[in-house]
Order: structure tokens, then sequence, then C-alpha cells
């Protein structure tokens, strides 16, 4: 009776948030997870093959092939996983948070529905619907021609044809024999496992008993890889990190290319084994001599919704000059810290997709916090890695750079950069002005092997040159727009000279190395932190102290204007932080004013005045907007942390702790289905 009460109360805001944001929730992302022998990918909106790679993305409307002896596994979320025998084919119709459908055209298929899977899945065949009805099943699928069995090893399934619907149980296969109008089935027993059986049932045991399950969110696909490539460690403050045994020299983000994907835009698809959670989830920061992954807030209960990403990284621009394409000699990317903000670059209504934003990235410690980006995983300066690169080199050694020209193709090996041309950056807070072309369509470069793509030609042939059919219960999601459309619509959405914002007309600081806010500039009060010295080249960037603070060389080299700041800061004042806020048209913007001398003048500065009641009130409604789009995607955790800082930052702000305690209902009625379910 209890329960009933809870859903009976909870439930109506809960199912508000999720019909406000069904236009919003990006789509889903298949994995390329394991191949052996010769597997090739198709494109969905171009429909050209290409040898596949480990850790590619695979979306809507996107097809995967085997060759002779060949085998690969598609990790489509967290709890439903699909592999192929050798010389088999597939479509991955539609991969969404809450429906999953695939179509085997033909050969061996073997599907893993894991605990907890949230997804509605169908397997579609050229004579079948396979619709898992078990929290937890495996289901062997084999299709030749016009003849598909099923063999349930574990759960259960309904099987649709066009002559009705058959139920399956455990230890039960279903023959389906006739054309995709005229189909029907018949019941018997499983045969007997087999060498194929044997290992998909070893491949699941290593993915589910993995132990850095016991460190990462249920929702990170692939953690399992990260059990074979490096360990755990704990740090103060933030628990279980997780060290991937590397070289010497190695950082995050350059062992890869980057490949241009629908609505995702520029993705990163790493050579590395393991690389696919550690670049998609949490964040990476420097810890002693090395750099380390904090999976981010991870709790028992799955509290924390993560959000996948093409990338959690910081782009920039350097060189080049004002003028059309990218503007820039060469772009680069840093990964970002658990206190950086998080500027998307992707999506398709975002109000990011269709602006680019440049501003400077050597004196910026906090970016205006304004709409599109997302605030940082953790409240946390000291783990800022665009903050820090300017003053530690080892962070700023993290930085990869390729010519703009070549950015996409693979055909340039990354690059660091000197303290100098960082300094002449600028960082790209909206989308990455530069058009995919065909070359950055594939994650190899490679084409495809003909053994792994014949028999999906002669299924086309066979047909006349239409694609194939499949008998399908529940209609595919659209397919992506085609590249050529996409491309056609990019140049469009990027703004002209006016996006370049050079350093002088940012930020500046004076004579003693105050933060000084510049005039306003389309309503935005901008302001910067003094440059800080540079950190000794032995020492750790991030000590295993409790606060893990960055600790300065006694003895660094600095100019003479450097070191007229470092005077003007005094340790009573290092630890002074104030917010500020203007507004732009309506819309709310916040800067951070961080280890500022606190002379009488700037404490004035700071200090709001009688009657600054309407900026204290915009920079709490900054936070509720932020909150509202986390909600929107169904982020309760980010949603809760944003209306918190409104609250804290305008504690007279009833919406914000209304809308606080909706977010807290919401995210409670989530888990009180997601337990419902297990």
């Amino acid at each position: 009776m209890k329960h009933n009460f809870l859903v009976w109360v909870f439930l109506p805001g809960f199912f508000t948030v999720l019909s406000s944001a069904q236009v919003d929730i990006p789509p889903g992302v298949a994995r390329i997870s394991l191949i052996q022998g010769d597997v090739s990918a198709q494109r969905g909106d171009t429909g050209e093959w290409a040898a596949a790679a480990l850790n590619q993305p695979l979306v809507g409307g996107d097809r995967i092939s085997t060759g002779d002896g060949s085998q690969a596994e598609l990790q489509l979320d967290h709890s439903n996983i699909l592999r192929l025998g050798n010389n088999a084919h597939a479509k991955i119709a539609t991969v969404q948070r809450a429906q999953i459908q695939v179509q085997i055209g033909q050969g061996l298929a073997y599907y893993t529905v894991f605990k907890d899977s949230e997804a509605e899945v169908e397997i579609d065949t050229p004579n079948a619907a396979v619709r898992p009805t078990s929290n937890e099943g495996i289901y062997r699928v084999e299709v030749n021609g016009f003849e598909t069995q099923v063999i349930v090893r574990a759960g259960a399934a309904d099987i649709s044809t066009p002559q009705g619907s058959t139920h399956v149980e455990v230890g039960q296969a279903a023959t389906v024999r006739g054309t995709t109008d005229e189909a029907g089935s018949v019941l018997g027993i499983a045969s007997s496992k087999d060498s194929w059986d044997s290992w998909n049932n070893d491949r699941d045991g290593e993915i589910r008993n993995a132990q850095s399950w016991n460190y990462t969110n249920r929702y990170y696909v692939g953690s399992e890889d990260l059990d074979a490539y490096g360990h755990w460690i704990n740090v103060p403050d933030y628990g279980r990190v997780w060290s991937p045994t590397v070289a010497g020299d190695w950082s995050p983000y350059r062992a890869g290319r980057w490949v241009s994907e629908p609505y995702w835009g520029w993705t990163w698809v790493s050579r590395e084994p393991w690389g696919w959670t550690p670049y998609h989830y949490g964040r990476w920061f420097l810890y002693g001599k090395s750099c380390v992954w904090w999976p981010g807030p991870v709790d028992g209960v799955g509290n924390y919704r993560p959000e996948w990403a093409p990338a959690y990284v910081s782009f920039f621009g350097f060189g080049g000059h004002r003028g059309v394409s990218a503007g820039f000699g060469s772009v680069g990317w840093l990964p970002i810290g658990p206190g950086d903000s998080f500027y998307p670059w992707y999506g398709r209504n975002d109000s990011q997709s269709n602006v680019v934003n440049v501003t400077d990235a050597t004196n910026i410690t906090k970016l205006n916090r304004g709409v599109g980006g997302g605030a940082p995983l953790r409240d946390d300066d000291q783990f800022s890695n665009v903050r820090l690169a300017a003053v530690d080199v080892r962070i700023r050694k993290a930085i990869s750079t390729v010519p703009a020209d070549r950015f996409g193709t693979g055909r340039s090996a990354p690059a660091t950069v000197s303290r100098r041309a960082f300094r002449g950056a600028r960082i790209i807070t909206g989308s990455l002005p530069i058009v995919p072309t065909r070359e950055s369509l594939s994650a190899t470069n490679r084409p495809a092997s003909p053994s792994s793509i014949s028999m999906s030609m002669s299924m086309s042939t066979a047909s006349g040159g239409r694609p194939e059919r499949f008998f399908t219960k529940k209609q595919p999601a659209a397919a992506p727009q085609f590249l050529d459309k996409q491309a056609a619509q990019i140049p469009e959405s990027i703004p002209g000279n006016g996006a370049l914002v050079p350093v002088r007309e940012v930020t500046q600081l004076d004579s003693v190395g105050t933060a000084r806010p510049m005039p306003l500039e389309d309503g935005i009060e901008r302001t910067v932190e003094p440059t800080k010295t540079a950190q000794s080249g032995h020492g750790s960037g991030f000590q295993s102290g409790r606060n893990l603070r960055a600790t300065p060389s006694p003895t660094p080299k600095t100019s003479r204007s450097t070191r007229r700041m470092m005077m003007a800061q005094t340790p009573a004042s290092r630890g002074t932080k104030r917010r500020m806020a203007s507004r732009s048209g309506g819309s709310s913007h916040t800067a951070l004013l961080s280890s500022v001398p606190a002379s009488t003048s700037t404490r004035r500065m700071m200090t709001p005045a009688t009657g600054s009641r309407g900026a204290t009130a915009r920079a709490a409604q900054g936070y509720i907007a932020s909150a509202n789009r986390q909600m929107d995607k169904g982020n309760y955790m980010a949603a809760i942390a944003n209306y918190k800082r409104a609250w804290q930052v305008d504690g007279n702000n009833s919406a914000a702790k209304a809308r606080l305690e909706r977010a807290r209902r919401a995210m409670q009625a989530e888990n009180e289905i997601i337990a419902n379910r297990r």
C-alpha cells in the first residue's frame, strides 16, 4: 500500500518530466566492443562500407557484417549485447534509451539481455520478430534466407510471424519458414549447446563479473575492459579512480581519431582496447605524475544517471586569423577535469549547435556558464585542467593538436603545444567550425574486406537492388539525414568574423594583477583571475593531501610583471571568491572571481551593494535554467546539484527550492520503477 501511494504521489510530476524530454533525449550509441577477423561497417547516412574499428560507434541506420571465420560484438547499451558469428549481417535499426531494435539479415547471432535492461527489445529477421519478455535472457538466432531458427537459452520470448505469435520458453526452439508475408512457425526442443554457445557464455561471464563494476556506474558501457589494462587507486575526496597501465609520456585522447557521426558530430574513436568508458564518461585529472580517470559520482543505488558524450574535452584554436573556414591554423583538445565546465558541440536542437563562441584560453579560469554550457561535474577549482594548463607544463602537454585542414582525417599524428602557443590560443565554447568530409566518416581509412560484405551485396542483388525486407512489430526510428545535406547545413550555422574574439577583447589585467572587469560586452561583464606562477617540474600537480591543491615551486622562473602579480597576492587574499552576474537579453550569466587580491577597492567591487538583489536573482536563475535542461534530459543528479547552487546563491528564491524538491521526487520515482524491474 505504501508503494502504491508513492507512485500515485510522485509519478504525475515524473511523467511530466519524461513527456517534456521526448524531443530532447539524444539517440543512443552502440559500440563495436570486439572484433575477430574481417569485420566491416556501413554508415546509414552515406551507404558506404569501410573496415570496422574497435570502439567505433554505431547509430541507428548503420550496418555491420562479418567475413569467413570472423566474429564481432556490439554493446548496444549497459544491458544489451549482440554478437555475430562468421558471414553474418545485421542492421542497427533503433538504439534509444527505451527502445532497441536490431535486424539480422543473414548468419548466426547471439543476443544477451542482462539484468536491469530499460529498453523494449525487438530482434527482426526477414520473416520473424523476436521480442524478449524476461528481465534477463539469452537468445540464439540463425538466419538462412527465409528460414529463421530461434533458441531461447535463458528467459522467454514472443516470436511473431505473418501468421501470428508464439511464446517460447527457456529450452525451447522455434523454426520459422516462408517469405516476409507468408511465414509461419513450428515450436520444438532446443538443440544441445555447442562451441558458439560456450564462447558467448564465457564472454558474458567476463562482462558480468568484472571487478571494475564495483567502482563505476552500472550504466557505463565497457567497464569490464578496465580490469586488464590498469588498476584502481584511492584519491582523498574522490574515492576510487582508475590509473591505466601506459608509458610515462602518455596522454588521454591521443591514440585515436575524430569521426563525424549523425547528431553527435565529432566523436572520439580510441585505438586503445579499453578506450570507450574513460573517453565517453567521467573526467581525467593529474594525480602525482600520472593522469587518472575519475568515473564521477558513483553510488550503490544508481542515483547518478551518467550522460554519454562523444568526448569530454575542451577544444582550442591555434594560430590562423579571422576569415572563412575554421579560422585557425590548427585545432587542439584537452581532457576536461572535474572542475571544468563542459560545452557540447553536438545536438540537433541545442542552442550551441548554431553558434561558435571563441574566447581567450590563457586568462579565463572559470568560463562563463551561459546557455548551452554544463556545470562542472564537481565544484572543485583545483581540478580545472583548463585553468592549470596555463601554469603546469604536464597538463599543457596533454593538449593534442592537428592542422585544422587535417582534423578528422587520421592523416596527422597529434602533437603537443608550447606555452607560447597556448597563451595565444582561443577556447571554443560552441560548435567546432570544421565541416566534415568523406574522409572523416571512417574510423580506419581502410576499405571493407570483400569477404565481409559479399553476403550483403548478394542479398541486395537477389532483391533487385532493393533494401532487404524485415518482418517487424514496431516501426524503427527514422534514418539519419544523408551526409550531403548535413554538410550543407554546417557552413550556414557557422557565423562570420564576429565569432572570433581576440584576447584583449575578453579580459585584461591591471598592473598589480587585479582581476578587472572589462566594459560590458553584449551585456556580459567579464572578469579574470591573475596569472599564477608555474609549478616545479618534479612536484605533483595535485598533491595527495586532503584537499589535493596545486603547490607552486619555491623558485620558479618568472617575468617582472609576473613577480609584481605574485607580490600583490597576499596569503589572506588567495582564497577569496565572489560571484558576479549580469544580464544579456534576458539571459543569465555568472562569472567567478578567484584568487583576487582583497584590497579595499577590490572588496568594494566584489561586494554586492545595497539594491543588488537583481544580480543575485539573475545568478540563481542561471543555475535554474541549467538545471531545467538537465531535467529535460533525465539527469536528475545534475539538476539537483544546480538547483542547490541556485538556492545557495539566493536563499529567497522559492522556485529553486520547489524545483529542487520536484527533481528529488522525480529521481526517487525513477529509482522506484527501476527497483521494481529487478
